[in-house]
């Protein structure tokens, strides 16, 4: 995907998306699983990304 701002606004998103499902369909419906491991990977996703950038800047030694 890309920049963390995107991640973050897709994150939100899928989240709400996540809630709406569980509400109309209950938490152990298929549907509800399967976007809670799309949010998930994207959760992954952010961290990835902010943990790469947070090396990148500190010093060595």
């Amino acid at each position: 995907m890309g920049e963390p701002v995107q991640i973050k606004d897709r994150i939100e998103r899928d989240r709400q998306k996540l809630r709406r499902l569980a509400e109309n369909h209950g938490m152990q419906d298929n549907k509800v699983l399967e976007q809670s491991m799309v949010l998930d990977e994207l959760i992954n996703e952010y961290y990835r990304f902010q943990y790469k950038h947070m090396v990148k800047r500190q010093p060595i030694a």
